[in-house]
């Protein structure tokens, strides 16, 4: 398209070129942290099968006593 070629010089007030700085810098600027909320480990999630999986396993077989 020609429109994404041509671009034409303006003359700007202060305000908008105020503006367009303060767009700049939020622009730039990192995110903020939204929650707090704790992030996936996976090495957790492993611990707790391998926990879940050892109090599930079955017992070995007790000896009898010989006489």
């Amino acid at each position: 398209m020609l429109t994404q070629f041509r671009t034409e010089t303006a003359t700007t007030s202060h305000s908008a070129t105020l503006e367009a700085e303060t767009l700049a810098s939020l622009m730039v600027e990192d995110e903020a942290v939204v929650s707090d909320a704790p992030t996936y480990l996976p090495e957790a999630a492993g611990a707790v099968l391998l926990a879940a999986l050892l109090l599930l396993s079955p017992k070995g077989p007790k000896e009898k006593p010989t006489r």
